[in-house]
């Protein structure tokens, strides 16, 4: 992982020096440090997101988070990234970055909540289905090169990734069900899951257990005092190595116990696995590569002037996710919906805006949409001087109204003109 980050900036920087020794041109150069944490969902509000990680969780607490709503949709996303901007000519820019990323993103129903936090005691004689829920969990490293064309009234970008593949965790189950008979007689269930793990036996940080590609494509236009942008980020995906785990479960079983016919004789051994479903046979499991999908953002915005020296710009913009689970179809308008769909991502709506007070602006930003199903307020404020800091909050609403809201986080970033 070490020789791959030398390498890399090895070349860049001897790609940029070759640049600017052949060409007389005024050098610019910008560094970035960036960290987002971000926890979002679209039934926990901001009281009981607070109480479950206070670490005691009460049926009085169980009883609220499961009354909440009938779907549940979490994402947990931490990223930290270091970039570097350079001029090659007076009007094409190139920029390096280097992504530390972890994300978390699952979709469940009520029925399924309820028997994680209360177990099937309370749900004798009746079903508990579980459909369309997923689970992913993914964790890599991404190398971007992004090259851009730009002059006063218009631009276009172009980058390409290489992501390193760390370790990654899929559960699909596209129906599933269990039947508690009374008093515990048997549990009848039926289930359709696919499974996808990365080897186990290494859980290092950068252990490499996968690669993959990750296409850019960015521009902007000015067009009546409007400049419009347009966006495609990280649209790609990592193809998992051979090591990987593939599981495949479609099959009905009815569980009536274990008979004992000595309880003195009685030990691990009869809990076995293999004991207990020594007729069952529907599960197949191998090793195999399988490959899933980065979370792609698309989207555009349009920003205007405001006239008066304390305001920046206004600016309305939409972001989408692409972001589908399993490779099971050839590029097609089937594929570019599934993407969308299992992102459980729905389309962001946003302004922002920016008030400036000499070398320190607040930027306020109102958001509706993603992975929650309501207004939520942002904002930032940035600290110009020799070297800039931004750092703002997502959810700025969690400080005032914890009860209509669903998400939070926090991010830094740090910018320096070389």
């Amino acid at each position: 992982m070490k020789t791959k980050i030398l390498y890399l900036l090895l070349i860049f920087s001897l790609v940029s020096k070759a640049q600017n020794d052949d060409n007389n041109i005024e050098t610019f150069r910008d560094f970035y440090i960036g960290s987002n944490l971000s926890f979002e969902s679209s039934s926990l509000n901001g009281n009981i997101i607070e109480e479950i990680f206070s670490g005691y969780i009460d049926n009085n607490l169980k009883d609220r988070i499961l009354n909440l709503s009938d779907d549940h949709i979490l994402n947990l996303s931490f990223k930290n990234n270091i970039s570097y901007s350079e001029n090659l000519t007076d009007n094409i820019f190139y920029n390096f970055s280097f992504s530390d990323i972890t994300e978390i993103n699952a979709k469940f129903d009520n029925d399924l909540l309820k028997l994680g936090l209360k177990g099937n005691y309370e749900f004798q004689d009746e079903t508990l289905e579980f459909e369309n829920t997923r689970i992913r969990a993914n964790r890599y490293q991404q190398f971007k090169l992004q090259l851009e064309k730009k002059n006063k009234n218009s631009s276009f970008g172009l980058g390409l990734s290489y992501v390193h593949g760390n370790h990654n965790f899929t559960v699909i189950s596209n129906n599933a069900s269990i039947y508690t008979a009374p008093m515990g007689l048997y549990l009848d269930l039926d289930y359709d899951i696919n499974a996808f793990s990365t080897d186990t036996t290494d859980f290092s940080l950068f252990e490499n257990n996968g690669n993959g590609i990750a296409l850019d494509v960015t521009g902007f236009f000015n067009v009546l005092n409007h400049k419009f942008d347009f966006y495609m980020f990280d649209l790609g995906y990592i193809l998992w190595n051979n090591n990987s785990r593939n599981i495949f479960v479609d099959s009905a079983y009815i569980f009536q116990g274990i008979n004992i016919d000595n309880v003195f004789d009685f030990n691990d051994s009869v809990l076995e696995i293999s004991n207990i479903l020594d007729d069952y046979d529907n599960i197949n499991e191998k090793n195999n590569s399988f490959k899933s999908y980065l979370g792609a953002n698309i989207g555009f915005k349009i920003s205007k002037e405001i006239k008066g020296n304390r305001f920046g710009l206004i600016t309305y913009g939409l972001n989408n996710k692409w972001q589908p689970y399993l490779d099971n179809e050839k590029l097609s308008f089937n594929k570019i919906r599934q993407g969308f769909e299992e992102s459980d991502y729905k389309p962001y709506y946003f302004v922002r805006t920016e008030v400036i007070f000499n070398n320190v602006s607040l930027l306020p930003k109102i958001g509706y949409g993603g992975y929650t199903n309501n207004l939520n307020i942002d904002l930032s404020l940035v600290i110009r001087k020799n070297i800039s800091f931004a750092i703002g909050t997502q959810h700025l609403e969690f400080l005032f109204d914890k009860e209509n809201t669903y998400g939070t986080g926090v991010y830094l970033q740090i910018h320096k003109a070389l």
